[in-house]
Formats: C-alpha cells, structure tokens, sequence
C-alpha cells in the first residue's frame, strides 16, 4: 500500500485511547472522527474504494497489471453476495487496521483463492504476519461487519470455535497457505524462508505463534448521539466519557463468551463504531456496481 494511501488511512480511521477496564491486553477500538456534525462514513467509503487493489491484488499483480486495470480486475474478485451478507468489506477494514496500525503485512492474498465470486472467502479472514527477530507471528483474523453487536460477536465466537478447536483444522489452513505465500517487496530472503518455515515448512503447531484479531462493528448509540451536533469532536471529553462507557459494556459482552484458546494462540478484539453500518454497506455496494464495469 502506498504512502499517500496509508496517509489517507491515518486521517480518517483512529483508534482510541480510551480506558476500558472490561478490555484486555492487545484489545483496541476504532472510529472514524467528525466535521460541522457528520460523521465522516460518506469518505470512508472513498477509502474503501481505493484500497480494494491492495487487499484483492497480490503484489506482484500489483506490479504486473497496469494501473489503470487495477480497480477492474481487483473488483471481479470481491463477493458476489447480498450486501448483508457478504464478508469482504469487514474483511478489508480488518487488512488496513493490520497494515496501517500494526505494520503486519499480509503474505497471502486470500481474495485470489476463493474459486467462485458466489462464495465467501474461506477458513480465516486474513494471512498477516510479524517478526520479532527471529520470532514469527501469523495473524489469521476474523471479521464480522455487523450492525449489532451481539451479532456480530455470536457469529465471531461459531466461526472462532469451528476453526481454533481442531488442530487439524488450522494445520490444514497453514498447508494451504504455505503454498500460497508471496514476497513482500521489503522482506529479506532470509527472513521470508523464516516465514515459510512457520507456515508450510511442517513445524509443530505447538511452536507457531499465532495472533487471532477478532473485528467487530456495529451501531452505535454513543456516535448517533453527537452526529448533528456542530462542536462534535472524538477527542472532547464528553464524547470520551460516552464512547468509553458504551465499549466497557461491548468489551464486557465479548468475555462473557467461552473462547477457544491454546497456548500459542492469542485472541485479540478490534471494536469499530459507526453510525450505520447498513448506510455504509449500501453506499459500498453502489461504488463496487460501478467498479466492475
């Protein structure tokens, strides 16, 4: 993703520093910021549009097609699904928060494996990963763009439970991802063999870190509250004391849940707050309707 891109990203997309006593280590929450009363989703979507390429291209198509075949051709890989129900769009806030916040790039492009546009994307939402050293972590996420949040956590926790209870499971996922894996243009020789070891190279399960972001969205009543209001602003203490108090009683839901867990496996929680998520979806899907053509 390109700098002006990330830019773009680092002023529409914040996350929060709010203290939420409900939250754990490595949780985090996001929202998108103000202007006059309007809550800015009209430009996320904006956002959304541009960054598709680098979410459903691999690099080196990136490299190979012209650009000016990029929105076409990345666009034919996105979910032919009903706007409701279709998962790659909260699968693309998840690959900027990963990219942009967390410096983790992707090393598999899972767009490009789904064999049919009618299908959703399978197993886990995202291949990313980190290096500490020589220590590597995959970030294998899951994504649920959901308007209610107690949706969207239910449909986290089925799909986290089918996926994270079997061994078999995920070491069926890595052989898949191991053949797929692509170099990153700022990774070393040295360093992407490191990462082929941890996710093809037949390592114990036992010794891959794995790091499970889980993002959740949802409508909220503490944004609703403020749009309208022409002084609204997310760093204003009576928007702080509203959105903190309403993601204490979110971060309260989610572990309240039974998660599956092993020992080197870490589950962290993403919560995204907007002002409608159905507006947003069907805003979306007016600009994807264009796109393809």
């Amino acid at each position: 993703m390109d700098s002006s891109l990330k830019s773009r990203i680092n002023n529409q997309i914040f996350k929060l520093e709010v203290d939420v006593s409900s939250a754990k280590e490595g949780d985090a929450s996001f929202t998108l910021d103000y202007e006059d009363g309007r809550y800015r989703q009209s430009e996320l979507v904006g956002l959304i549009r541009d960054v598709v390429p680098y979410f459903a291209l691999s690099e080196e198509e990136l490299n190979s097609i012209d650009k000016s075949e990029w929105n076409k051709t990345s666009y034919t890989r996105i979910s032919d699904a009903e706007k409701e129900s279709k998962g790659d769009y909260g699968e693309l806030l998840l690959f900027m928060i990963l990219s942009v916040f967390y410096d983790t790039p992707k090393f598999v492009t899972k767009a490009r494996l789904r064999s049919t546009t009618k299908d959703q994307i399978k197993g886990f939402d995202c291949a990313h990963f980190s290096m500490d050293g020589d220590e590597v972590t995959l970030w294998l996420g899951e994504a649920k763009f959901h308007k209610s949040f107690s949706s969207a956590i239910s449909s986290a926790h089925k799909s986290l439970s089918d996926h994270l209870i079997d061994p078999e499971y995920i070491k069926s996922e890595l052989r898949l991802l191991g053949g797929e894996i692509e170099i990153n243009k700022d990774l070393d020789p040295e360093s992407f063999q490191k990462l082929k070891e941890y996710v093809g190279g037949g390592k114990s399960l036992n010794k891959v870190n794995i790091a499970v972001p889980v993002l959740c969205t949802y409508d909220s009543n503490a944004i609703n509250k403020f749009c309208g209001v022409k002084s609204a602003d997310i760093e204003s203490q009576n928007f702080i004391d509203e959105i903190s108090s309403e993601l204490k009683d979110r971060f309260d839901k989610i572990y309240k849940k039974s998660w599956p867990s092993r020992e080197n496996i870490k589950l962290v929680f993403f919560i995204m707050s907007f002002e409608s998520v159905s507006d947003l979806k069907s805003n979306i899907a007016l600009v994807e309707d264009a796109m393809k053509f």
